[in-house]
């Protein structure tokens, strides 16, 4: 069997990760996972999140995923741009 060494490499970017693009959905979501803790308290809260991810998921995976308003997509080259 042939040695196996792991190679001595700095694994890091040499630039910052990009700032989260923030849309006006986003506001609304927050707003609406307060009000949601608010009214029902965080643990049951979060039981529904979890079950609203487990539905997009199902969704996701039976291929009826939905793509972003085009006006809100965002252009990857814009996002990380090249050094």
């Amino acid at each position: 069997m042939a040695e196996i060494h792991k190679l001595d490499i700095e694994a890091s970017s040499s630039r910052p990760p990009p700032k989260r693009i923030m849309r006006p959905c986003d506001h609304g979501l927050a707003r609406a996972v307060n009000a949601l803790e608010t009214q029902v308290g965080t643990v049951e809260a979060y039981n529904k999140l979890c079950d609203a991810a487990t539905a997009l998921k199902v969704k996701i995976d039976a291929g009826q995923g939905q793509q972003a308003a085009t006006h809100w997509a965002t252009d990857p080259e814009w996002i990380y741009p090249k050094p």
